[in-house]
């Protein structure tokens, strides 16, 4: 999360950005984006009533986000021939649907209410985050993927505040 918004927040060119989030120092932008990313989730975690709500939450939450990754890598092409991204190979079309399908099933645990809120959610997060890759740098790389990871996850805790009693 925090490379991908140094280098689509500090770099001018495709080049560069993809330069800045290869470099392991973290920036100002990573900083920020870290920071708030925690005091969401630590915000969130602390409206539920109890612990079986925050499990609950955490599983459909760790689940579904992850669920997306294998559907953005079939979406998009590496924006690099090397890296991460580019040496994990291709998703097929199958895999990429099983993904889907399972981190729905998980995300009943916020209920089908809950469910069906968050997987429109998670739909326009894949949207726009697909269409700001394209625009910035051409593809994905390994921390486009994760920061992907991370958006999916703060939106689903966002709804399971909400959904779960």
């Amino acid at each position: 999360l925090s490379d991908v918004a140094d280098g689509f927040g500090g770099g001018k060119t495709r080049d560069r950005k993809l330069e800045i989030m290869r470099d392991s120092r973290i920036g100002t932008y990573g900083a920020c984006a870290l920071g708030i990313s925690l005091l969401i989730r630590w915000s969130v975690l602390s409206e539920f009533a109890g612990p079986v709500q925050v499990f609950w939450a955490l599983i459909a939450a760790q689940a579904a986000s992850r669920a997306l990754l294998g559907a953005f890598m079939h979406l998009l092409p590496p924006a690099r021939a090397d890296g991460l991204s580019a040496d994990a190979g291709t998703v097929s079309a199958e895999t990429a649907i099983a993904g889907v399908v399972l981190g729905a099933i998980a995300l009943l645990a916020l209920g089908l209410g809950g469910a069906v809120f968050a997987l429109i959610l998670l739909g326009l997060v894949f949207i726009a985050f697909r269409a700001l890759c394209l625009n910035q740098i051409g593809g994905q790389t390994g921390d486009t993927v994760g920061a992907l990871q991370q958006f999916g996850e703060i939106a689903i805790l966002l709804v399971a505040s909400v959904s779960i009693p």
